[in-house]
């Protein structure tokens, strides 16, 4: 499957707050604790509910 950095940097950035939301008892949150999660290096911290890992 080719796909372009623009659409796969795209799924990652709405990853970020569609995931918590699809998925309320595996994902409880995505935090960017590092820059402003568009930027590269930008980190985050997944929280994994309980049970999940």
């Amino acid at each position: 499957m080719a796909s372009s950095a623009n659409d796969v940097w795209g799924a990652v950035f709405v990853a970020t707050n569609m995931y918590p939301e699809a998925m309320p008892d595996q994902i409880t949150a995505i935090r960017v604790t590092n820059r402003d999660g568009v930027t590269a290096g930008s980190i985050r911290e997944i929280t994994y509910g309980k049970g999940t890992y």
